[in-house]
Formats: C-alpha cells, structure tokens, sequence
C-alpha cells in the first residue's frame, strides 16, 4: 500500500514569491512549525483524510506497547 501525506501551511505574504522566501527561511531556521496548519493523508483508496493532532513519539511507543 501506498499512501499520500501532504502537509499544509499558511504563510503571510504579499505576493507568492514573498511567501516563498519567508516559507524556505523559516525553513533554513527550523522553525516552519510555525506556518503549519495541517497534515492530509490520502488513503490508497483515494480519499484524503485530516489527521488528528500532533502525537509525540513517547505517545506512539505507549499506545504500540499497551494496545491504545
């Protein structure tokens, strides 16, 4: 199976270029975090599907290691 995870931001900007150099700057600091809005998630069956919010990868071993 294959699927399709797309990540969305907002950036405010002017004109897209603009938006293009504050979004790869951010980029180049790390902080990009600060533009997302969502994450989309495209089954193989072809449906996109928003995912639920951010789970640290503490609460990904313990939901795997529990059964959660």
């Amino acid at each position: 199976m294959e699927y399709t995870i797309i990540r969305v931001y907002r950036v405010p900007a002017d004109t897209q270029q603009q938006a293009t150099d504050r979004f790869l700057e951010a980029r180049e600091l790390g902080v990009e975090r600060d533009f997302h809005v969502k994450d989309l998630v495209k089954a193989p069956a072809g449906r996109f599907e928003q995912m639920s919010k951010r789970v640290s990868w503490w609460e990904l071993i313990r939901r795997q290691l529990l059964g959660r």
